[in-house]
Parts: structure tokens; C-alpha cells; sequence
């Protein structure tokens, strides 16, 4: 078996596909320190099954994948191919008959890894049966580091032992060897098992005979059990049918008194229907009552609220009839047009009055006279709208006489600044 070729990709500092070619004979390689030629030894032992992180110079497995640079990315999984061909003698087991084989190691950035011999998936252990006499896979002397010969020649004779034994191609034998030891350690464990599990089977069966003998004796005894109970049976049945007839009689009596109980609770469920459907008529028109109470109370409210309004209108009007009277007796010229507002505005007054004595006596009547607030509720808005379409009217002429007032105010300004104007010129035409 010899190597041919080493592919990697993503492995340590090998980001891209690199294929090595190991023609016949010795093959080096060479290069300057940081280069990378540790990383290829490292691809191999990788690919061969290399368990360790620590062996491959890392802390962690998943430290041989690329972890990218300045000017490039991580990369997702290491992959690792070792070629091989057979030479003068053929692979071992079911590989015999290729003269190449190639061993493919992956490992994913998510700590999932894969093995695979000409492209399909193996286990580790099949890798490491492949390589177990041929001194591939052995660590002993088929990778020999800086430091390894000196080690190798201050071994004890023990170490350099195995080291003999592995280079003469023995280690298959001595792993069968191994396996069938401890296949026959299982077995004897087992052959002392079945010895145990004999003895107990032993003890179980003479204890089924003990208890063979007491269900034979109970099977006797439950036959004549079953004899005894049959005559008890026969001499009760007896009593029964009598009993039997007895609670028939006494079960056509209940049954006579609970048609009648269940007659006597219809009747009474048709009665409580009835007096529920009275109820419900009976609370629909009380009902009614509370809603045609509530809604002339809201009337009452309503009638209250403009008798409220139209008061302190007609206290307003006083306010501003006083108020003209005032500025009518300043006003000299026009005194005579005031008084006759003035009497027109009382006269307004005098009607709103009545209006409001008219709407207290309604008001009076509403309260005396709920049962007939649906029928006066029209006639009652219709008065307070044209209660109200008089008082904006009053308002209107108030505000006019009020206009008319700061008129002839101003003009009687000008007139006072023209008579000082006056005065001024002819005192100026004296002294001149």
C-alpha cells in the first residue's frame, strides 16, 4: 500500500483545493518556516482517524477549518482525501479487488463529521481496520516528528517491543486476539449467568409442584362449594319468586302514585306558565309607565329649564332698559325716540311676563296632569319656540337701540369737540 496523492480544502491554511502527487520513491517537501508543511503532516494524520485536537496543534477539532484572513471568508467544512494504490500486495477484506482506494474525511463548522472510502459512508473503525497492518494508521513509527528518533532510542525495551511487533505487521492479530479474549470473558460471564438463572429455575419448579398440588385440592373443594351453594340456590329461589311478587305488587303502587305525582306537577307547571306569562304582560306595562314617566319628567326639565331662561332674559331687558333710561337722560336729542323704546321694551317686558305666568300655570298643569304630557308636549314646544323667536327679537331691538344710542353718543362727541373748536376761534378773534 502507497500513498499516491493528497487532496485538501478548507483544512487549515489550505482554503482552496490542493492536490499533492507522491510519485514512486521518496518525496519532500520543502519550504520556508510558516509555509505550511506541518499543516500537510497534520492533513494526514487527520484523514487517518486522528482523534485529537491536541496532536494536530489545536485546542478544539473544529480549529483545522479554515478561519479565514483579511482579504477572505471562513470556510464551512475541512475536507481531506488520501489516495491510495495497492502495489505488490492487495487491500485487506472487501477492498481486495480495487487496485486504488481513496479515504475522505469531512468535518462541518457544526462539529458534524463524516468518513468516507471511495466515495461512501464508513465509520471510524472501518478506517482504522484498513490501515491496522499496513502501518499507516499506526503512531509509532509511521509519523515521526522533530525529537521522535531520540525518544524511539531512549525507549524501554517494553515500548521498543510494540515498536517491533507494529513495524512486523502483527497489530491486526494482536486486536483479534485481544476481541476474542474479551468475547470469551462475555462468555463465560454469561455461561455463569445461565448457571444462576438454572438454579432459580430449579427452586421455581418445586415450588409450581407445591403450588400444582394446593389448586388441585382448591379445585376440589370449589366443586363441592359450587354443589353446596347450588341447593342453598334452589331453597332461596323459593323465597324470591315469593319476594319476587310481593315487590311487583308494591312496584305498580309506586308506579300508580308517581303518575300521579307527575299529573300533579304538570298541572302546576301549566299554572306557573300562566301566572309568568301574566307577570311578563304586568312588567311590560309597568314598563310603559316608567318610560311615559320618564319622558314627561324630561319635559318638566325641558318647560323648567326656558321658564329658568326666559327669567333671566327678562331680568337682562331690565337691566338694559335701565341702562337706556340712564343713557336717554344724557342723551338730550334723542330722549323722545328712547322713551318710546323704552315703553315699547316694557310693553315686551309686560307680554313676556304674561308668557311666563302663562308657562307657569302649564308648568303647573304638566305636574297635575302627567297621564295627558304626550298629548300638550306639541302645543308646549310650539310656546317656547315662539316664546324664544320673541325674545331674539327683543334682543334684536335692544341691540339696535343700543347701536343707536353709542350713535348718537358719538355724534354728540363730535358735536362737543366742534362747539370747542368754535370757542377756541372766536376767543382767538377777540384778543385779535
Amino acid at each position: 500500500m502507497r500513498i499516491r496523492k493528497l487532496e485538501l480544502q478548507g483544512f487549515k491554511s489550505f482554503p482552496d483545493r490542493t492536490v499533492f502527487h507522491f510519485a514512486r520513491g521518496i518525496s519532500v517537501v520543502v519550504g520556508p518556516n510558516g509555509c505550511g508543511k506541518s499543516n500537510v503532516v497534520d492533513a494526514v494524520k487527520w484523514c487517518l482517524g486522528e482523534q485529537s485536537a491536541r496532536s494536530l496543534r489545536g485546542k478544539a477539532m473544529e480549529d483545522v477549518i479554515f478561519a479565514g484572513s483579511e482579504g477572505r471568508g471562513p470556510s464551512g467544512l475541512a475536507e481531506v482525501t488520501l489516495g491510495f494504490e495497492a502495489g505488490d500486495e492487495p487491500f485487506p477484506g472487501e477492498y481486495a479487488r480495487f487496485p486504488e482506494i481513496q479515504v475522505t474525511r469531512r468535518l462541518f463548522r457544526g462539529g458534524r463529521a463524516e468518513y468516507l472510502i471511495n466515495q461512501q459512508r464508513v465509520r471510524l473503525r472501518d478506517v482504522q481496520d484498513l490501515f491496522l497492518d499496513s502501518g499507516a494508521g499506526n503512531r509509532l513509527y509511521s509519523f515521526i516528528e522533530q525529537g521522535r528518533i531520540g525518544e524511539i532510542v531512549r525507549a524501554r525495551p517494553e515500548e521498543r517491543r510494540t515498536l517491533v511487533e507494529e513495524a512486523a505487521g502483527i497489530g491486526r492479530y494482536k486486536a483479534r486476539r485481544a476481541e476474542a479474549e474479551r468475547k470469551l470473558a462475555s462468555t463465560l460471564d454469561n455461561l455463569g449467568r445461565l448457571e444462576d438463572v438454572a438454579e432459580e429455575m430449579a427452586r421455581r419448579l418445586k415450588e409450581l409442584g407445591r403450588q400444582v398440588g394446593r389448586a388441585v385440592r382448591h379445585k376440589l373443594l370449589k366443586a363441592r362449594l359450587r354443589q353446596a351453594e347450588v341447593f342453598v340456590g334452589m331453597a332461596s329461589y323459593a323465597a324470591l319468586v315469593a319476594d319476587r311478587r310481593a315487590l311487583a305488587e308494591r312496584l305498580r303502587e309506586a308506579e300508580r302514585a308517581e303518575s300521579q305525582a307527575r299529573a300533579e306537577v304538570e298541572r302546576r307547571r301549566r299554572d306557573l306558565e300562566a301566572r309568568r306569562g301574566e307577570l311578563e304582560v304586568l312588567e311590560a306595562r309597568v314598563s310603559e309607565q316608567r318610560d311615559a314617566l320618564a319622558e314627561a319628567e324630561a319635559r318638566r326639565r325641558e318647560i323648567e329649564s326656558a321658564r329658568v331662561y326666559l327669567d333671566r332674559q327678562r331680568r337682562e331687558a331690565e337691566a338694559r332698559i335701565a341702562d337706556l333710561g340712564e343713557r336717554g337722560e344724557r342723551a338730550a336729542a334723542q330722549r323722545a325716540e328712547a322713551a318710546a323704546r323704552r315703553a315699547r321694551a316694557e310693553a315686551e317686558l309686560e307680554r313676556v311676563a304674561g308668557e311666563r305666568e302663562r308657562l307657569g300655570r302649564e308648568l303647573a298643569e304638566a305636574r297635575a296632569e302627567e297621564g295627558e304630557a304626550r298629548r300638550l308636549v306639541g302645543e308646549r314646544r310650539r310656546g317656547i319656540d315662539e316664546a324664544k323667536a320673541r325674545q331674539v327679537e327683543l334682543a334684536r331691538q335692544v341691540a339696535r337701540a343700543r347701536a343707536e344710542l353709542e350713535a348718537g353718543q358719538a355724534r354728540r362727541r363730535d358735536l362737543r369737540e366742534r362747539l370747542r373748536s368754535v370757542e377756541a376761534r372766536q376767543a382767538e378773534a377777540g384778543a385779535g
